[in-house]
């Protein structure tokens, strides 16, 4: 993985020879720390992030496909490994929102205020 996102990167900077890749494995995480040329952290990281977006996306798939969590950072060359530019954890795991009804549940959920064919025509409903 780390080859792919090398070449990405030197064929998007224009001083390829400053890009490094440094690689950490922490708690089943890969994390990729790019140091890049002050010049070039802008082009990374694109308009909108749109360019790093993508290149996470790159790598995100080729994670999903391996069965790893990855995470790139881009750093410049002049700023300490605390100062990273942008940082944004990409994984593979999905989790699961809390208030996803289970199959115990018999009920449908109750929404406040919801209109029934009743309200709406005015008519009275006795029981």
């Amino acid at each position: 993985m780390q080859d792919i996102l090398e070449y990405i990167l030197k064929n998007i900077t224009t001083v390829p020879g400053d890009v490094k890749i440094a690689v950490e494995d922490l708690e089943g995480t890969t994390n990729y720390v790019v140091t890049v040329n002050p010049t070039d952290v802008g082009r990374i990281i694109g308009k909108e992030g749109k360019v790093i977006k993508a290149i996470r996306t790159i790598m995100r798939v080729i994670a999903i496909q391996r069965g790893v969590h990855v995470r790139v950072s881009i750093v410049s060359e002049n700023a300490p490994l605390e100062g990273a530019v942008e940082s944004v954890v990409e994984e593979t795991e999905v989790e699961t929102p809390a208030e996803v009804p289970t199959a115990e549940t018999t009920e449908p959920p109750v929404v406040a205020d919801e209109p029934t064919p009743a309200k709406e025509e005015g008519l009275t409903v006795e029981v």
